[in-house]
């Protein structure tokens, strides 16, 4: 009864943690979609049932798992379909090539190893199963951080928390030695205890890592949110100044046409000319560098840009469509980009930003460069922030990366000719 009752859990255990790497690595969650508890029912029965037809390993019953995943997947993963199909391979692959290659490595190990996992109830099986499951969670977790997108901080933390489940699954593997050689005394109760120590460990490291992850996208969405309020209040504070430099530009102007009457009325034409050719490159200055169908766009980069007197600031291109952007991370994507520049150029002699916008086949590029005084890859790969108030500053890049993966696109850091370049891609969602 126990080892039926083991089975299916060990069956249901499969079915959840297929569902959650693919709902993870194509950036879903549980709440978000309805098809995942079904799914995973579905994935459970399959599983049971073909254990019952077909016990041990089956042809037919790994493809049809691998469809029903690949369905799931595409189902859920909001069109980009080679990234749906690429979780469902990924988590085949690794479920078939991990037992295959677990089984080989604890069959050298222990000696009549394939009679004792005959035997459903012998502990020596719920050991294995549990070091099965462990490690397949601690290699997927890890292609999700590399693979999925996410940060290099996420990234190193993914390879931190893979360590202590390789060092915990080496640990269950002692302990399974113990448990199968032969022995007069009864190690079963210490073997338990230690089983359950390490298990206890490996819950206690992915809570923790998970709250710290929480934590630190809390951080990230109230830095966004930050910048959208600060975004708003600048635009409060534009817009009254604009309408301060209206009545200041309205006043200016009838005093202006006074001059040029008088002038006018005693025949002075060379003077009123003269006159008027001062006017006009203060009248120019009051133009725009950008003028799109994006207003939002508009408005943010003549409003950071022009205010830049000693900078030389080119806009070129052409704006895309960006109406399948939210315009808030529209704004908190330009904004960081453009405020990256101007503060890397604050210092500098020769100031240059260059910001391009450009289309290829269904991705739109922003392309974005400044001058720099000196190589920033190659002394900061991380960008990381050099204030020392690093809790209120370094998240621009982070902020970038983040929205441009929540969108599917990608971004790119380079150097050349003595200026510092980002490169974002965004694929154009209809």
């Amino acid at each position: 009864m126990m080892s039926t009752a083991f089975e299916i859990l060990t069956s249901l255990v499969d079915a959840v943690i297929c569902i959650h790497f693919i709902m993870k690595f194509c950036k879903r969650e549980w709440v978000e979609s309805k098809l995942s508890i079904p799914a995973a029912v579905v994935i459970f029965l399959v599983t049971v049932t073909f254990d019952k037809l077909l016990p041990g390993f089956s042809v037919l019953s790994t493809l049809t798992l691998f469809a029903i995943t690949i369905i799931y997947s595409v189902l859920i993963c909001r069109k980009h379909y080679l990234r749906a199909v690429l979780s469902a391979c990924i988590y085949k692959i690794t479920y078939i090539l991990l037992s295959s290659l677990l089984y080989m490595v604890i069959s050298s190990l222990i000696q009549d190893f394939d009679s004792l996992m005959q035997g459903s109830s012998d502990i020596t099986r719920y050991i294995y199963v549990i070091l099965h499951k462990l490690l397949l969670i601690a290699v997927l977790r890890l292609f999700r951080h590399i693979f999925g997108g996410e940060s290099l901080a996420d990234i190193k933390t993914g390879i931190m928390t893979f360590v202590v489940s390789i060092v915990t699954v080496i640990g269950l593997g002692a302990a399974m030695t113990i448990v199968s050689a032969p022995s007069g005394e009864d190690v079963s109760t210490k073997v338990i205890i230690i089983i359950c120590a390490l298990i206890g460990v490996n819950i206690g490291l992915y809570t923790l890592v998970s709250q710290v992850q929480k934590l630190q996208k809390n951080k990230y969405e109230l830095k966004l949110l930050q910048d959208k309020m600060k975004f708003q209040e600048e635009k409060y504070n534009d817009a009254v100044s604009v309408w301060n430099n209206i009545r200041k530009v309205q006043h200016d102007i009838k005093q202006h046409l006074i001059v040029i009457d008088g002038m006018l009325d005693d025949g002075k034409t060379a003077e009123c000319k003269m006159y008027v050719g001062t006017l006009i490159p203060s009248v120019n200055r009051m133009g725009k560098l950008i003028h799109s169908d994006n207003a939002v766009l508009d408005y943010l980069i003549n409003s950071k840009m022009c205010g830049l007197d000693d900078t030389h600031v080119v806009v070129s291109g052409t704006v895309g469509d960006f109406s399948d952007i939210p315009e808030t991370d529209l704004v908190c994507l330009i904004g960081n980009i453009l405020d990256n520049a101007i503060e890397a150029t604050a210092d500098l002699s020769e100031k240059r930003i260059e910001l391009l916008f450009s289309q290829q086949n269904s991705n739109r590029i922003i392309l974005c460069k400044n001058t720099v005084s000196g190589s920033v890859l190659e002394h900061n790969a991380d960008l990381a922030s050099t204030k020392e108030d690093t809790d209120n500053h370094g998240f621009g890049h982070l902020i970038i990366e983040k929205i441009v993966a929540e969108h599917g696109g990608m971004v790119d850091y380079f150097e050349e000719h003595g200026m510092f370049g980002v490169q974002v891609v965004l694929p154009i969602n209809s």
